[in-house]
């Protein structure tokens, strides 16, 4: 399994939220860049996730020349085990991943009947919520917030 301290750490901090009392008993995951790699990973070796947000998440899809043993299987052949519901936010002008990738991320998705709903942002490349770097996108970044926000109200609820 590629990156399984990484999934086995969050599910223990799954089980471990799931154990407090004041949890209404859902617990969403969010990442963005290899943390959103991680998160879709994790959502896919777990069924006690209510809700995950993929933001500009790199190398779910892979080329076969980039599999190694270390990562033997793209992020993308495990979608077959997602279980929850999932929101992506891409920029167009991403490098990793790339409008190309996306598209792969989404048809597979698509193909095997999953919730889902990718929003894409033109002007936008990778880390656009990232206030602090050159690559801030204000207007993209206010709008995918509140998808967000949106997302895991309606899915983290009570």
């Amino acid at each position: 399994m590629p990156d399984s301290q990484a999934i086995g750490d969050t599910i223990g901090a799954i089980e471990w939220l799931h154990a407090q009392p004041y949890l209404n008993g859902k617990v969403g995951l969010i990442g963005t860049c290899s943390g959103g790699r991680h998160t879709f990973l994790t959502a896919c070796h777990t069924k006690r996730i209510a809700a995950v947000a993929e933001l500009w998440g790199g190398r779910v899809v892979m080329a076969k020349e980039d599999l190694n043993a270390k990562n033997p299987v793209a992020p993308i052949d495990y979608t077959k085990n997602l279980a929850c519901p999932l929101l992506g936010l891409f920029g167009n002008d991403d490098k990793n991943p790339t409008p190309e990738q996306v598209d792969k991320h989404e048809a597979e998705l698509k193909r095997l009947g999953k919730d889902y709903q990718f929003h894409r942002y033109d002007g936008a490349g990778h880390g656009f919520f990232y206030y602090d770097r050159p690559m801030y996108r204000l207007e993209q970044a206010l709008d995918g917030w509140q998808k967000v926000f949106d997302f895991f109200g309606k899915h983290l609820a009570a």
